[in-house]
C-alpha cells in the first residue's frame, strides 16, 4: 500500500487493517507530537496550582506539534472511518456521529472497531482479504488465475467446460443495499 492510499482510503477495510494500519499508527503519531511539544516547553503536564494552594488538574495546551499532527490526520482517521463503514454495508454519513461529543466518538470507535466484516460483496466493493485489500472474487472460492498484466484468464472447472465464462466484472444490484436502509419505495 503506497501512502496516497493509505491517506485517501477508498472501498473496504478490515478491521484488522482499521486497528493496525489507522489506530495504532495514529495513536503512535500523537504521542511522539506530544512528547516533542513537551520536550521543547510548548506544553506542560503539570498539575497547576490554585490561590489557596490545592492542586488543580492540568489544562494541556496543545503546542505546534500536536496541532499540525491533528491536522494532518484528520483526513486518513475519516476516511478509514468510512471505509470501515462501508465494509459493514453502512453509508459513510454514520461518521457524522463523531460531532455528537463524548457519545459519539465511543459510538464511532466502536461500530469501526468491533463489528465485523461483512462477509458478502456489497454496494461498496468486494469483500476485502486479511491484508486489507479488496478480493476480486467470493471468499472460500480459489482466486483466477491473471495474466502479468493483471488481466483474469478464464479457466473452466472440472465439469463446466461447456458454460460460457461468467459475466464481467461484479456491479452492485438492489439485492446488496444494506440492511439498514429503508426501500425507495417508502413513503
Amino acid at each position: 500500500m503506497d501512502f496516497w492510499t493509505w491517506y485517501v482510503r477508498r472501498g473496504r477495510i478490515t478491521r484488522r487493517a482499521f486497528w493496525l494500519h489507522y489506530v495504532a499508527p495514529l495513536l503512535l503519531l500523537s504521542a511522539l507530537a506530544l512528547a516533542a511539544d513537551v520536550s521543547f516547553g510548548y506544553t506542560s503536564l503539570e498539575p497547576s496550582t490554585a490561590a489557596d494552594g490545592s492542586l488543580v488538574p492540568a489544562v494541556i495546551e496543545y503546542g505546534p506539534f500536536v496541532i499540525v499532527t491533528g491536522v494532518l490526520t484528520v483526513l486518513p482517521s475519516i476516511t478509514a472511518q468510512v471505509t470501515r463503514m462501508h465494509d459493514q454495508g453502512r453509508s459513510g454519513l454514520w461518521v457524522l456521529l463523531n460531532l455528537v461529543p463524548v457519545f459519539g466518538q465511543f459510538a464511532v470507535l466502536g461500530m469501526c472497531g468491533l463489528v465485523p466484516t461483512q462477509q458478502t460483496p456489497n454496494r461498496y466493493g468486494p469483500v476485502p482479504d486479511a491484508s486489507g485489500s479488496a478480493l476480486p472474487f467470493a471468499p472460500g472460492t480459489t482466486p483466477p488465475e491473471t495474466t502479468p498484466g493483471g488481466r483474469q484468464i478464464w479457466s473452466p472447472q472440472p465439469g463446466t467446460e461447456d458454460r460460457p465464462p461468467a459475466p464481467g466484472p461484479w456491479t452492485p444490484g438492489p439485492q446488496d443495499r444494506a440492511p439498514d436502509y429503508p426501500p425507495t419505495d417508502w413513503r
